[in-house]
This record gives C-alpha cells, structure tokens and sequence, in this order.
C-alpha cells in the first residue's frame, strides 16, 4: 500500500534550471537534473511490546509511603514473571522522594515514587499483563510502545518501494520535458540537504502524505486500551536524476528547458 505524491518538486526543479537570478547557482548540481520524491506505507501486526507504569504512593511517614511502594513494585514482578519476563525484561529505576505540604495542620506529606519497564518479547503476553496492571492502587501512568523485533525486511522493502516510485515520477516528469531520465545522481531517505531550500521549494508547501523519512506510527484501535494495535510504517526518498539534455525539446527562440544558459 502506497502514499502517491504528484512530482511537483521535480518538475520545478527541471524548470528552475533555465531561469537566471532566482537561485544561487553555485548552490545547484552543474548538469540539468530531476528532483523527485518518492513514499511507501505498509501495516502489520507487532509482535513485541513495552510498557512504561509509575508506581507512587504519599504518607506523612516516609517509611510507610516507601513501604507501599516496594509492595507494589513486587506486585508487578511476580504478575510479570508468572507471564513468563525474564529478570533482564523488568527495569525498576530510581526510588525518588520529594516532600509537599498537606497534611494535618500543614504537616509534610512525604511522595515516594519509582518507573517501571517491561519489555514484552511475546505479544500475546500484552492483554494479561496490562489487564493484571490497569486499575490497581497506586499504579499511574501506563503507556506503551509495540513494534517488530526484526525490522530489517520492513525497512528494505520500504526504500526499495519509495525508491521506486521515485524513478516513476521522475521518468512521467522527464517524459513531459520531452527528454528521459538517465542516471541518479544522489539519494537520501529523507530530504535531500538544502536543495528544496535554495530552489524556493519547502517541503510543507509542496510534500503530502507525511515526512520523507522513516516513521512508524500506531493506527487506531477502536477505543480498545488492551487492544494490539495495527502498526503502519512509512519510509520516504528524496532522489536527483540525471537528465539527457541533447534530448530536451526546446521552444525557439527560448532556451531549452532543463539546460544552462
């Protein structure tokens, strides 16, 4: 599934090359070039997940409010290790505590509070493990993160898709020039550095579908908190092709389109 954009940029980029004092052009390549843009979008399931919790707890002891703290740290261990986490999987940061005042004639109230990581190598683990850990005392904060453990076909097939397209765009762009794309001259997964700049074209003038480079994002779930998301990942390009500028049609009297004057 794929992001199309219109080669808006590219053509421009043809264009600008046969104007004289709008851009600086010692900022630009020295042959007669395409700039195109090119996206791919995919969606799939996770398979592995974290979890973030703050466990916290007040009391004008402080004792008693590390206490209660403690307990629920280890709550949250042994539901965990009963899903099957490794010791390596369950982070416990820091024990922090701060004083406030509101208690009884304005006396302190001791805050001790600590985070809580899980790593969730199995996903099916994800619904017992949250459903176990929503709701209970003194527990704040949840969040969570889901992705692949192996993104590397993800990201291969997502530049090799956006690159692609690229090409398209630029071969539909050339071909309205009256000339053909020939080789590619630079290439980046993202935005080519200060080119769009000096040729006047910012990308959020000019760009739909999202940034040119690498994202994942979470699709929504429907409301459901327990709910496995759908994942959808996003990769973009930014590529410079060559342009064969003995090909180029030109109008009389005009320079040729993609040429120097």
């Amino acid at each position: 599934m794929k992001a199309l954009r219109k080669p808006i940029s590219g053509l421009f980029a043809a264009l600008a090359l046969g104007l004289s004092g709008e851009v600086d052009a010692a900022a630009l390549p020295a042959y007669p070039f395409v700039h195109t843009t090119g996206s791919a979008v995919r969606y799939g399931m996770p398979d592995i997940a974290a979890l973030d919790l703050e466990v916290l707890a007040g009391d004008a002891d402080p004792a008693i409010a590390r206490g209660i703290v403690d307990t629920r740290v280890q709550e949250v261990r042994t539901l965990a290790t009963q899903l099957g986490l490794e010791e390596d999987d369950i982070s416990v940061r820091e024990v922090r505590q701060s004083v406030r005042k509101g208690g009884e004639a304005g006396a302190p109230i001791y805050d001790v509070r600590c985070e809580v990581h899980l790593k969730i190598r199995n996903i099916a683990n994800w619904r017992p493990l949250a459903s176990g850990l929503i709701g209970k005392p003194n527990l704040d904060g949840l969040a969570s993160t889901f992705d692949l453990l192996d993104m590397a076909p993800i990201e291969e097939g997502l530049i090799q898709e956006a690159t692609a397209e690229a090409r398209r765009h630029a071969d539909m762009t050339a071909a309205g020039l009256g000339t053909r794309v020939t080789a590619v001259m630079g290439a980046t997964p993202g935005q080519l550095k200060n080119l769009s700049t000096q040729m006047g074209l910012e990308p959020g003038e000019y760009r739909t579908g999202g940034p040119t480079g690498f994202t994942r994002t979470h699709e929504g779930n429907g409301g459901e908190v327990l709910a496995v998301p759908v994942l959808r990942w996003q990769q973009g390009v930014d590529v410079l092709f060559r342009i064969d500028a003995a090909g180029t049609k030109k109008t009389p009297g005009k320079p040729g389109v993609g040429t120097r004057k």
